[in-house]
């Protein structure tokens, strides 16, 4: 999976730009992090990371119809985007359906952020993932 780049990001800072840095999980217990891309209007991070989707999360994508009570933040990819200073000011997030991703094999897109309520844009995020199998699964 690789961060790309944001656009139109709303801007946390008084007298410059964000200092962003993007956090993504599957598992929130196991999250990762782009590097801080300081007073930028448009971070380009192109910063990739190896998510591994391990059986667990398989098992909920084979078996979601037969167990509708799963929780259903289990099948998404969370994004964060935040702005670094004392204390991290989220910017906007999203989540990305697994279920969109295996099926295609591959997301290539622009993708919206919204703000902690879910109202409002807060700018947008370049993300592409390529699902690989690997021989452990």
């Amino acid at each position: 999976m690789t961060i790309v780049e944001t656009a139109k990001l709303t801007d946390k800072d008084k007298r410059d730009f964000n200092n962003s840095y993007v956090e993504v999980y599957l598992d929130e217990n196991k999250k990762q992090k782009t590097r801080t891309i300081n007073n930028q209007e448009r971070p380009i991070w192109n910063q990739t990371f190896d998510l591994q989707v391990i059986i667990y999360f398989l098992f909920i994508y084979i078996f979601k119809y037969i167990y509708s009570d799963l929780s259903s933040n289990n099948n998404y990819l969370h994004v964060h985007v935040y702005d670094e200073g004392k204390k991290a000011d989220l910017i906007g997030s999203t989540k990305i359906s697994l279920d969109k991703i295996i099926k295609k094999g591959y997301f290539d897109d622009w993708v919206e952020l919204l703000s902690r309520l879910g109202f409002g844009s807060r700018g947008d995020i370049h993300i592409r993932i390529t699902v690989e199998k690997t021989s452990s699964l």
